[in-house]
């Protein structure tokens, strides 16, 4: 989809941080296919220092502010930063992102997207905040998520107006694409990606695979990712007896390939919006069991190509993976519609184009419909 223009359309990402997160990496993507068609982008990064930059196109300007916790004087230095760039759109990604340039655009003109990606345990949110997730839109030209379980819960909760919209994030099918089979294998590859934070529930998984040597088949548990809860999962495959079936592997650069040696993929998080690994795995054709939250029953199709669980259930966990190991027909015959779901709903072009629509009708001050793949995108 390509765009008359008079200039170049430069935008501005604003992010809480630019570590190897799901989001971080996902709006690498959009940055690298958009660049590719032309745009110009700038990284405004508030904390930390740009861990991901070597994924970004070499010519992406990035601005590491390293501000301090509440800091006071953000807004102000967010605000010379955008007069320094002028950028044609500002997109700010998150919450610890959206009151400080929400702040600094004011008076600008210059048109403020704000997408939501997920914060957790949206329950225990401070009054303040929910306060302002209530007031921040009034100054915030446009809004989006990425599911549209995502979209009904901040309209419902928060009082988002009803033309927020959803963008889910794309998936590179080309390099996420399915492996032949493993032949000769006798112990079952199950694994996951993501970091090792308490909201993936991780744990959940090693319980269930625990529960799977019970019932006398041979597993092997592979973890993706790092963080802060990898010596309690260690410890806790010590304390099942099962510390030589599971392995926590670490930060990987070769995604597709550490899902392409998988049998089953699961996801265990507590709390979702559009899980990117999920997404991966279903393009490279697996049978995947996850979690009934966020936009996982969207992506899913409803278990039409995927087994659905309820958060927490470690039984239900169990007997998914224990079907799934006995039937592997029926896995393959889920991992196929999870393939051919990928390709047709969550592909990268797909994502990349309605991106630069959006982009393109706000920087051109347009209020018609902006289109997308789930429900209306329209620009206020």
């Amino acid at each position: 989809m390509k765009h008359e223009r008079t200039g170049t359309l430069h935008v501005l990402h604003v992010v809480p941080g630019l570590g190897p997160g799901g989001m971080e990496l996902a709006m690498g993507q959009v940055i690298t296919g958009l660049t590719g068609r032309g745009l110009r982008h700038s990284i405004a990064c508030l904390k930390g220092e740009a861990e991901i930059a070597d994924r970004l196109p070499p010519d992406t300007d990035i601005h590491c502010l390293h501000s301090r916790p509440n800091e006071l004087r953000l807004p102000w230095r967010l605000r010379r930063l955008i007069r320094d760039l002028r950028p044609t759109v500002i997109h700010a990604r998150n919450w610890g992102a959206w009151p400080d340039t929400a702040a600094a655009r004011l008076l600008t003109g210059v048109p403020l997207v704000f997408s939501f990606h997920g914060m957790g345990d949206l329950s225990g949110m401070p009054r303040r905040r929910r306060i302002a997730f209530r007031l921040l839109p009034r100054l915030t030209t446009y809004l989006f998520t990425l599911s549209e379980a995502s979209r009904r819960m901040l309209i419902a909760e928060y009082g988002w107006p009803a033309e927020c919209g959803v963008i889910p994030n794309g998936v590179d099918t080309g390099r996420f694409r399915p492996a032949p089979p493993h032949p000769g294998r006798s112990r079952l590859a199950i694994g996951t990606v993501g970091n090792l934070r308490p909201i993936k529930n991780h744990s959940l998984l090693v319980r269930a695979c625990a529960d799977l040597g019970r019932a006398d088949i041979d597993w092997e548990l592979r973890i993706a990712g790092d963080g802060p809860e990898r010596e309690a999962l260690t410890r806790l495959a010590a304390e099942l007896g099962v510390a030589e079936h599971v392995r926590l592997v670490g930060f990987i650069e070769d995604v597709p390939g550490f899902l392409q040696d998988l049998d089953i993929f699961a996801l265990t998080s507590d709390s979702e919006q559009h899980p990117n690994g999920l997404t991966e795995a279903m393009a490279c054709g697996l049978p995947c069991v996850a979690t009934r939250v966020g936009g996982v029953p969207e992506l899913l199709d409803g278990g039409q190509c995927g087994r659905i669980i309820e958060p927490g259930d470690r039984h239900g966990l169990a007997a998914a993976l224990h079907d799934l190991a006995l039937a592997p027909d029926r896995g393959r015959g889920l991992g196929a519609a999870a393939r051919r779901r990928a390709g047709e709903h969550y592909s990268l072009e797909r994502m990349i184009d309605h991106y630069e629509a959006l982009y393109a009708r706000l920087a051109e001050g347009s209020r018609t419909d902006i289109g997308g793949p789930i429900g209306e995108h329209q620009a206020r």
